[in-house]
């Protein structure tokens, strides 16, 4: 299950009121103008004038966000979106990763993850990590026929319940999922807007809690 041309314009215009400001500059460039912010350097001129000063976090997060905003501007068809729906979701994994490494590095912080966070830390890594599900017959799930065993869903639920395992556990699992089919339920957009509310929080609270 993919997201469709509807949904994909729903995500950004959500995402766009959650994590650009007012001034259409992501939520993050606003740490420009904390003094106090982590490994923020100063840019001098040749007579020893400060031109201006530069954090590195906020362009890194706000090149994130702003790549996340141009890929849910880009499919122009269903298709296109089937294809893209997997990326946007590694795509804000990255933005999760950011954001909880600034609050990592930035000493006066601390970074709790939410349930809209470890949801996209969940399918993300599902996503990227596939050694698990490399022998699931993923694609004939998509077939017209009946088949004897009913494809396994690999959904939200599964994922937790997956994380959940022990590790002789998982091992069992495998082998359950080497040979089966399976069919893979992306999470409704109702569950991914939480993560753009979320990460919004984050920016806030850092930007609160660095020193002006």
């Amino acid at each position: 299950m993919g997201y469709s041309k509807s949904d994909f314009k729903h995500l950004q215009k959500q995402f766009r009121i959650m994590l650009i400001d007012d001034n259409g500059e992501p939520l993050s460039c606003q740490l420009h103008e904390h003094h106090g912010a982590t490994g923020r350097i100063t840019i001098l001129s040749d007579t020893g004038h400060e031109l201006t000063s530069h954090v590195a976090e906020a362009c890194n997060i706000a090149n994130v966000i702003s790549s996340i905003d141009r890929l849910l501007s880009l499919p122009r068809s269903e298709i296109a979106c089937e294809e893209l729906s997997e990326t946007v979701l590694l795509r804000l994994d990255v933005l999760r990763e950011y954001i909880s490494s600034a609050f990592k590095i930035a000493s006066h912080n601390h970074y709790d993850e939410t349930a809209a966070d470890l949801l996209i830390r969940r399918w993300a890594g599902f996503l990227k990590h596939p050694s698990e599900f490399v022998f699931a017959h993923r694609c004939l799930s998509d077939w017209d026929i009946d088949f004897d065993k009913p494809p396994i869903i690999i959904n939200t639920d599964f994922l937790a319940q997956w994380d959940g395992l022990k590790i002789r556990e998982k091992d069992r699992k495998k082998s359950e999922l080497a040979n089966a089919i399976v069919t893979v339920d992306l999470p409704p957009i109702g569950d991914i807007e939480p993560f753009f509310s979320a990460s919004a929080m984050h920016l806030k609270r850092l930007l609160k809690n660095t020193p002006s």
